[in-house]
């Protein structure tokens, strides 16, 4: 049988660090990934790919909403007929897996009873969980159906801190292991074998056509300059969840990662051209924000 492994936690919490971490910890094995973005372009896809590696890309909605389920299930199905051991799903920031349950028992004929979910790791946001659990009922349903919740971004918080998240984590999930790390640096074998049981019943998603977030690909035709792109998205950050993507500067093509305040840049080979993907509750606000940034820093040439 494949073993599924699925990963979740909100927009930016290291989701894709841990899909790093765990097809070099099993690149002895013969894997087949799932990788899913809100936006139409597939950023994380990009990141983890790799040769010898069976990948599919979903996007343009959670694999949990009606919106592109189907699309979810047909995957499912195929991979099922693949030669792999292991399928690792890593799904998008907002999504709720309540009803993985349900998919997998609707597939079971499909695909030959091939499948059984080993577990699923949450990956929580050591700077913002504590805050966006509140308001993101996303985010309560990913503990709540997880076998490990992974609290990330130590290094940015204090102990007291993640005692609270911990304390809440606690709260949504009584059985579930907490581990902590900086930049997702666990023995993640040891995790993945030694997964909690979760007795939380499947249920109805909260992923529908109306509870996604607004998203916008940002682009540019020619290098602009990397101190003010970093002012560009600094101007539009507290009304973004997520941004991320590729631009090629004056300086060199670059890797953009920013969860709210929190902006980092890295060198990255090169990429045909910028598109930044921007997933945002707000949508007409956004747009306004986006085209007066780009014009007031950028001189328009950064493009929805």
């Amino acid at each position: 049988m494949i073993q599924m492994v699925l990963l979740t936690g909100f927009l930016g919490a290291g989701k894709t660090t841990l899909m790093q971490r765990l097809l070099d910890t099993y690149r002895e094995h013969k894997i087949g990934v799932i990788v899913n973005e809100f936006g139409q372009i597939n950023i994380d896809a990009k990141l983890v790919s790799r040769d010898g590696i069976l990948m599919k890309e979903l996007s343009n909605g959670s694999i949990f909403c009606a919106c592109i389920k189907d699309k979810f299930v047909d995957g499912l199905i195929d991979m099922s007929k693949r030669d792999i051991e292991y399928l690792f799903i890593e799904a998008s920031g907002l999504a709720d897996p309540s009803n993985m349950g349900n998919i997998i028992e609707g597939i079971r004929k499909a695909t030959n009873n091939n499948y059984i979910l080993k577990g699923t790791i949450c990956i929580a946001d050591g700077l913002n969980f504590a805050d966006m659990v509140e308001v993101l009922p996303a985010l309560e349903r990913q503990v709540r159906h997880a076998n490990a919740v992974l609290v990330n971004k130590m290094d940015l918080i204090d102990e007291n801190k993640f005692k609270e998240i911990s304390d809440k984590i606690g709260e949504i999930n009584p059985s579930v292991k907490i581990y902590a790390a900086t930049h997702c640096d666990v023995d993640i074998k040891m995790i993945v074998e030694n997964f909690a049981v979760n007795t939380a019943v499947s249920e109805d998603t909260t992923n529908t056509y109306e509870s996604r977030p607004n998203t916008f690909i940002v682009k540019a035709d020619e290098p602009i300059e990397e101190s003010k792109l970093i002012q560009f998205i600094d101007q539009i950050a507290e009304s973004s969840y997520r941004i991320k993507g590729f631009a090629n500067t004056e300086q060199g093509t670059v890797e953009i990662s920013a969860v709210i305040n929190h902006i980092i840049v890295t060198p990255w080979h090169k990429v045909e051209r910028t598109e930044i993907v921007v997933i945002s509750s707000v949508g007409i606000k956004m747009l306004s924000m986006i085209t007066k940034a780009s014009n007031d820093i950028l001189e328009g040439r950064l493009y929805i």
